[in-house]
């Protein structure tokens, strides 16, 4: 196989600028061979290496030809091996500069949230589970980058690492409670990106000043529209005061097991807020969530029960409409369903004991590398992923052109 066009943003240039830190006596096989071997095993739906290197070897004439492979497929310990010498640093360096020859991340909203793989935990050291934080480009459903921290509570440590990574300028970022940090907010500003920032008990004086100051404006605006609506009945003609700081949106959903209602507010205005702490901040919003679970009686007959209700208040480094913010609230959350559960349920990460040197973080990142290639395929867009995974073990051209070919950096 030839890997063509060193100027071209391929994903095998990037592999093959990969340092191999094997030992050059009895290494049977190259680098980057190990890599796209992993590509095709993993597209295939193979989630373990002793599967994946058997069906390998069922096609072992195919790869004898796109690739040399004077000593055949590599065994399973081979590609377990490999894995757990490989720098976890500079894998991540190439998959990052690999995805921003394709794109770049101005007028992108990209959220920042943990993932932990808890198969991997070392029962030896605490039974400590390895925690990686995940960037997400939520519009586009991609993963950028990750990094890893040894336990949950110093996810703020690993956080900033993280964004030294990339170039933000332009872009949204979102990031759960445990990242409202001011050493955070000011260096996302420093990289040119906005920040919407949730809130908890992490910064209690913020959350009671930030609370107490939506609550007084909502309860406000609920006063006036409400002697608004009496003095239209009355006759009156009323006209609403315009650019009114705290600004509604409310979106409402209902499916065969709940119902769910969630009502958007922001406030474009911080003066209730100390500058000398929090200068950066220009606007806040709160997030109430009503959720109705519909159970029925053996007969099916709806059970009327309690709905439960959530508040969740947010900081945000610009002015913004309600509807605006509930698309960053509600697309934070994307992470979850489009990128970790996929990661779970297809890939398995949540089962996987690698652990041994940079097996946990280069594993999760091929992975992630080869979740961004099914989503880059414009053959296969919008089909699941056990019809990709049908496709690619039907069309192993389509693998090779994946690998080989730069993706149109339209993105």
């Amino acid at each position: 196989m030839r890997y063509k066009n060193e100027n071209l943003n391929t994903l095998a240039r990037h592999f093959e600028a990969i340092e191999d830190p094997r030992d050059n006596r009895g290494k049977l096989h190259r680098l980057i061979d190990i890599f796209v071997l992993t590509i095709y095993g993993s597209l295939w739906g193979h989630t373990d290496f002793t599967n994946m290197a058997s069906e390998l070897k069922f096609h072992e004439a195919f790869f004898t030809k796109l690739l040399g492979l004077p000593n055949g497929i590599p065994s399973h310990d081979t590609f377990s091996a490999v894995f757990s010498v490989i720098s976890p640093q500079e894998f991540l360096e190439s998959f990052i500069s690999w995805m921003i020859g394709i794109f770049n991340l101005k007028g992108k909203h990209v959220s920042i949230d943990g993932k932990a793989v808890r198969a991997a935990c070392d029962k030896v050291h605490g039974g400590k589970v390895p925690i990686l934080i995940n960037t997400h480009v939520v519009d586009m459903g991609l993963c950028i980058g990750q990094i890893r921290i040894d336990d949950k509570t110093n996810e703020i440590k690993g956080i900033p690492e993280m964004l030294e990574w990339l170039d933000l300028g332009g872009a949204v970022v979102s990031i759960d409670a445990i990242g409202c940090q001011k050493e955070i907010a000011e260096l996302l500003i420093q990289k040119g990106a906005d920040f919407v920032l949730q809130l908890k008990e992490n910064q209690p004086t913020l959350l009671d000043d930030v609370s107490l100051e939506m609550q007084t404006r909502i309860n406000e605006k609920a006063a006036c529209d409400e002697r608004e609506k009496k003095l239209k009945g009355k006759g009156f003609k009323i006209e609403a005061p315009k650019n009114e700081p705290i600004d509604v949106f409310e979106t409402f959903e209902c499916d065969h097991s709940r119902i769910e209602r969630r009502t958007y507010y922001v406030l474009n205005d911080n003066s209730c807020i100390n500058p000398e702490e929090w200068a950066l901040i220009k606007s806040m919003g709160l997030v109430i969530r009503e959720r109705l679970a519909i159970q029925r009686d053996s007969e099916g007959e709806i059970i009327e029960g309690n709905p439960s209700v959530e508040h969740a208040f947010y900081v945000m480094s610009k002015t913004m409409n309600a509807e605006e913010f509930a698309s960053y609230a509600r697309g934070h959350w994307k992470i979850e369903n489009s990128l970790h559960w996929v990661l779970d349920d297809f890939f398995r990460e949540d089962r996987c004991t690698a652990r041994a040197g940079g097996s946990t973080e280069n594993l999760v990142l091929m992975r992630k590398i080869v979740f961004n290639l099914t989503k880059l395929d414009e053959n296969v867009k919008g089909k699941s992923m056990k019809w990709k995974q049908g496709y690619y073990r039907s069309h192993p051209a389509a693998v090779l052109d994946l690998i080989s070919r730069e993706i149109p950096s339209k993105y």
